[in-house]
This record gives C-alpha cells, structure tokens and sequence, in this order.
C-alpha cells in the first residue's frame, strides 16, 4: 500500500487550516505515529520484544491457558514501549495493529490448532475443502465486538476493578481477570507518570492536559469530555493491542460525548476551539493507524422521549471528519424522523464529497431488531459496529464466523454438466438443484461455525473485554462465548446474491429459452472461460434481465435466494449461547471469492469480482435508482436481519447543489421506508476516474466507497479501478 499520509499533509493543509485546527503543525508526527513509532525506547519493548516475551509466556508449562493469556496482557501494559509529546493529545505506544504485524496472530493461530487437534480434529480438513474452491471462508472472528461504552464510561477503570471484586468467586475466570484488571490500572498509571514527569518540564498544555486526564482516570471515571476520548483511546489501545480482541466501534460518540462537553464549556473548563482540536487528534489515531477496513464510529439517534441526539457536538465532529478528510474513522449516521435538517444536508454533502458515511435507517433497524424479540427499547439504542452491522448496545459481542458464496453452487453445476455428471430437462429442474446446494453449503458452513465456535473461549479467553461487560462479570463466563443476556450472535454472510440471480438467468436464457446450445455445451463454455465465445458473453453481459433493474423474474429469484438462506441459518442456536442471523454484507469476500470462481454465465469472466453486498454486479444495472431501489426491496427484510446494505452510485450532475442533497435525501429515506437498513454512495464521474487512474498524482484525496470503508483511488489496485470506472460509464445521468 502507498503511503498516502505525505500526500495528505500536502492536500489538505490548506483546508485544515482555513478550518483553524492547529493540528495542521502537528500532522507530521501524527501522520508516523501508528507507522514508525513514537514511543520512548527506554521506557519499553517494541513489538519484536513483545512478541519474543509472550511466546515464553505460551510456551511455558505453568498455569492454565486463561492465566497465561492474563499474563500475557499483563506483560503488554507493563512493558510495552511507551511515549508523549507535545504534538498530540494522546499518548504513544509500540505500534502495531490488529490488522498488520500483530505479535499476538502467530501464537493465537498456534493455539487455535491445538484446541482444533484436541476438539474438533476434522473440522479443519472439512472447513478446507470449501475454502479452498471459494464456497465458504469459516474462522475463528476476534475482530467484531465493542465494550459496553456506556457502562464502563460511568464505571472508569478503577471502577471496572471493584465490580470484579464485588462478584467474585474464587474461579479461574476471576483469578484470570483479577491479573488483567489490576494489569489495567498500572497501564494507565504508567502513562500518567511518565506523563507528569514530562509536563513537569514543560508549559505545553497538552503534555499538561495529558498528565492530568490520566491521572483521573488511574483514580476513578471520566469527568470530562477529554477525559472520555482519553478513556476511549486507552480502551481500545488496551483491547486490540494486549487482549487481541477488534474494537469495532468507538460509541455513540456524539450522544455519550454532549453532556461532558456542555459542562466543561459552562465551567470554563475548555474552549470550542481545544476540544475541535482533540477530536481532530482523535481522529488521527486512527488514520495513522489506516486498519485496511476502517474504524468504525456511530452518531445521533433517538432519545426515549422522540427528540434527536444529534447536537452541537454532533456538528462539530461532522466538521472535523471533513476537513481531514481521512478514509478513517468511518461514520455510521443514525437516520429518522428526529434528524434534523442540517444533519441531513451536512451528512449527504459529506457522501457526495466522498467522505466516509454511511446511512442506517432507525425504523427499519428498529422492523428487524423487535422482529428478532429484542425490545423497542433495545431496538432504539442499538450500536452501529463494523462495517454496518447494528448490536445491542450492553451485548456487542457477536461475530461473523462465516461468509458464504451464493454463486459457487451455479458454477458446481455447470462443472457438473461439463463432465456428463449432471442435466437438467428444463429450467425449474436446474433452479431447484440450484437452490438444494446453496441449502447444503449454508448448512454445512453454518455446522462447522457451530463447532468452531464451540471452542473460541479456549482459543482466546478474554480479558479486557469480559471486564467491559457486565453480564460477563456478573456470571464468571467469558463475554466472547457465554458472557450475555442478549448478545453472542453469529452472522452469516451472503455474498454475490446479484451475480447468482443474474447467472441463474442467463442459463435460463442461453439453454432453455433461445437453446442456444445444451446445458453441457454451456458448461464446457464456462470451463473455458467463454473463449470463442465473445458475442455471446457481451450479449450476457449486456442483458437488461439483470439484478438491480427492477425485472419480476430476477427479483424472485433474489428473494428466494434469501429465503433459502435464511431458511439454513436465522434463529438457529450457535454454541456462544446466542443464535445465527444472516445478513448480506460481503466485506472483501466478493473479491476473495470472485478470485476462486471461474467464469459464470452473466458475462463475467473468471476470477473477476462478485457482485458486493445486495448491489448488482459491475454493469449489471441501467433503469436508474427507482429500479434498483425496488429490486432491493423485493427481499424479504425479515430474511437478512442482520443488515441490508446497498451500495449506489451516482452521478455528480444529479446531486449537484440544493436540489442534489435534495435527491439523496429522498432515495434514502425511500430506501429506509422499504424496511431496508443501510445505504451507501459512491458520487462520480466515469470521466475523472480514468483521469484519476492515468494521474493519480492530481487525486491523492481521492476516495471511494468499497463495501463497508471507504479506501483511496490510488491505493486500489487497477483492476478495482477499472471495475469503479464500468460501474460509472454504466449510471444514468
């Protein structure tokens, strides 16, 4: 991947400074933080170091496998290199992320298959099999749940400690915990000395500000609004870092922020002015850290009594994400009837500007939350977390242990078919073989995320995370197996649900109705990746009997797809002591997938991507939003109730101006009245991304939406691209 943050610096810097951040001095350290480091050496070990100790750790022949975890998140607050400056709100650590260069991934993946030897010894052969042709991906997910902010907000750390004490029973579970909680508050004391010490030589007020929001926070919980940035950053610090666990949402920022902020303002206690400049430093933790698939952060809602949530704070982080600019944090906006115009206006210009936003539609969230026997109440607070996907808010501990390929089933087929093995006598015959194995792969990844679930608390027992649930603490079981009332599910992902329709339909069209050639002959066709064949692939390609064009036939058949999906795996109990729900996010799977997939019937060739999320394949739809707006709509919510995402391109032209907001509003609020959940805009001209592909030097600022996060153009590689390119040579204007 470039590096794009030089070229940030230079892009932006104007527009940071007209904004009057004086983060604009800073952003060359900020920038390197999370890259190179900016830690003290003296003070601790890098990740090399880390690595080599907690292997010793893992290694050793002492204690039980949840006390050495413990140890090992101990030896990571104690010994991890750490830092300050004046250049930044927020303290250093050794960098490394989650996603990049882990020193916890080798050890976590030894440890997997040995609980897999021991408890499953042929699961993994069986999970291979489909991985290895692109049916499935089946794993072990760490890298989908969120501490209950609001809890643990009120508790602080020390807090979090004493409700231990005050449930404790003399189990491996608190023994194991007691280790990580007090490991915890030396973390933080550690920072706060070291801190002080530095402050202590200086006026800088930020080193100043830095020693004493720690030091509250070593003795009890936020009292400010810097202090709950401070706290959130060295939760997730803490719980990425040292308990290999993804913090996959930063909170309900703006709700949980406006009343600290309103009483520091009525005390005097910051200016607007200091606390735009510590959400602008805030925000850069995270693009200096630039994880592949964003961090997620949630704004607004409701309140009980039907007001909004957004506020003046809201305003002022929506400003700050647009001035910098940055591909993360990625913004997940709650929308209703309570939000208010200018959060509309401000939100839909910031996606047409390519910002990183999404829109989740509270009543339709709401449709499906109460329609899986959650409260209104529950529905009302639900997180945003992930890419898009909604929790409930004191249970965000669910995974996504499986995507599954809609369109893999088509291509077995015609394998099949291609080798004498397989005919069908009409079409109805091929469509029902067809969703028989769609049925069987469903199950069959459900089963094994069933068993490999069964055992991910051995694997990885948690630490920091079971002391940020309640439930957890309360029941002594680990909050990532057992450790809730109401949360513990597992998502199941469909992936390439519009390839599949329009596969499914091309070989209705080229074997049953025109008999363009038999079910073997296409099948041979596909084997050979349409060569010799290239009219009749451009007329697949080109067909209008596509998913995303509103056509009866296509929308029956994605609608059936996800009630055959959904018929294998919503409601049905997992081993976490929650149950699966399916959903139709495809994360990087229609790439990954599309990779193993060979040619198919709609005009694709092999290893092109898959259609993502619920949006058609690239060049597949040309009605316009209204059609494609409908095709979502003709599945059955109730069906994919974890999430219902569609990504829709636009052209500049269309939203231009007042009226432009305007036309965004409606096609959003239209898409969220159908029951459907999440949508998402790419706002461009096919003519300035091939200028942007043959200068990327002219678009260093430029991003695009990919499917849950928003990426630079010129960190996408070129058959992305192109494919961005088609799909905008392909939109109405």
């Amino acid at each position: 991947m470039k590096n794009i943050f030089l070229s940030v610096s230079c892009i932006l810097l104007a527009a940071i400074e007209a904004s009057g951040f004086s983060i604009s001095n800073d952003i060359g350290y900020l920038e390197r933080k999370w890259r190179t480091g900016a830690v003290d050496a003296s003070t601790g070990l890098d990740a090399a170091g880390i690595s080599a100790e907690w292997k010793k750790i893992a290694d050793s022949d002492e204690s039980s496998w949840q006390t050495k975890k413990a140890r090992m998140f101990a030896l990571g607050c104690d010994r991890t290199a750490i830092g300050v400056s004046h250049h930044d709100w927020f303290p250093a650590v050794s960098p490394w992320s989650f996603h990049r260069g882990h020193p916890m991934k080798a050890i976590m993946r030894t440890r997997a298959a040995e609980v897999d030897r021991l408890r499953s010894p042929s699961l993994p052969k069986k999970i291979a099999a489909g991985t290895k042709d692109g049916s499935w991906v089946v794993w072990k997910d760490y890298s989908h749940c969120a501490p209950d902010w609001d809890d643990i907000i009120a508790l602080g750390f020390p807090g979090m400690r004493a409700r231990l004490v005050d449930n404790w029973k003399d189990t491996e579970y608190y023994r194991a915990r007691i280790i990580a909680a007090d490991a915890m508050l030396r973390f933080v004391g550690r920072l706060e000395r070291y801190a002080s010490e530095r402050a202590a030589k200086s006026d800088d007020r930020r080193l100043k500000s830095q020693a004493q929001s720690l030091k509250r926070l070593s003795a009890g919980k936020p009292l400010t609004a810097y202090d709950v940035l401070m706290f959130i950053y060295l939760e997730w610090v803490m719980g990425e870092n040292f308990d290999y666990f993804q913090v996959r949402t930063l909170s309900n920022l703006d709700r949980i922020l406006t009343p600290f902020y309103r009483a520091d303002i009525a005390a005097g206690r910051t200016t607007e002015e200091e606390f735009r400049d510590q959400i602008a430093h805030f925000w850069w933790q995270w693009g200096s850290i630039d994880n592949y698939y964003g961090q997620p952060v949630y704004l607004g809602g409701t309140k009980a009594d039907g007001t909004t949530e957004y506020s003046e704070v809201s305003r002022i982080i929506l400003e700050v994400h647009d001035a910098l600019a940055l591909p993360t944090p990625k913004v997940h906006i709650k929308t209703g009837p309570s939000t208010p115009d200018w959060v509309w206006n401000k939100t839909l210009d910031l996606a047409r500007r390519q910002r990183s936003v999404t829109f989740c539609g509270e009543e339709a969230l709401a449709r499906v939350i109460t329609g899986l026997g959650y409260s209104a109440e529950q529905a009302r607070t639900c997180a945003i977390w992930g890419c898009y996907e909604w929790g409930i808010l004191d249970s965000c501990n669910d995974t996504i242990p499986s995507y599954i390929s809609a369109i893999k089933p088509i291509e077995k087929l015609l394998q099949r078919a291609a080798a004498c093995k397989f005919d069908a006598k009409d079409f109805a015959t091929f469509r029902e073989e067809y969703f028989r194995l769609l049925e069987k792969t469903s199950r069959d990844a459900r089963l094994y995320s069933f068993e490999t679930e069964r055992w991910v608390h051995e694997v990885n027992p948690s630490m920091l995370f079971s002391l940020s649930i309640g439930h957890s603490v309360e029941t002594g079981r680990d909050a990532f197996h057992d450790g809730t009332a109401s949360g513990n599910n597992s998502h199941l992902l469909l992936v390439a649900l519009g390839t599949a329709v329009d596969a499914l339909l091309a070989v209705e069209d080229v074997v049953y109705k025109e008999r363009l050639m038999t079910l073997q002959e296409f099948g041979k066709v596909m084997k050979r990746n349409w060569k010799g064949h290239e009219e009749l692939r451009l007329k697949m390609l080109r067909s209008k009997r596509k998913w995303g064009n509103n056509v009866p036939e296509a929308n029956a058949l994605g609608r059936e797809i996800a009630r055959r999906f959904a018929k294998e795996t919503n409601n049905l109990p997992n081993s976490r002591g929650g149950r699966f729900v399916s959903g139709g996010h495809s994360s990087r799977r229609f790439i990954d997938f599309g990779n193993k997939t060979g040619a198919t019937p709609d005009g694709r060739k092999a290893g092109e991507e898959l259609s993502k999320n619920l949006s058609p394949a690239v060049e597949s739809d040309s009605e316009g939003v209204t059609a494609l707006i409908n095709t979502i709509a003709s599945i059955d919510p109730s069906d994919m109730p974890m999430d219902l995402p569609l990504d829709v391109m636009l052209h500049p032209s269309a939203v231009e101006g007042e009226k432009g907001l305007q036309v965004m509003r409606a096609i959003t609020e239209v898409y969220h009245s159908k029951g459907l959940t999440l949508i998402q805009y790419n706002v461009f001209d096919a003519e300035m991304l091939r200028d942007a592909q043959k200068n990327p030097h002219k678009y260093g600022h430029l991003q695009v939406r990919v499917c849950g996060w928003n990426i630079r153009w010129n960190d996408l590689p070129k058959a992305q691209q192109d494919a961005y390119i088609r799909r905008a040579e392909n939109i109405l204007r």
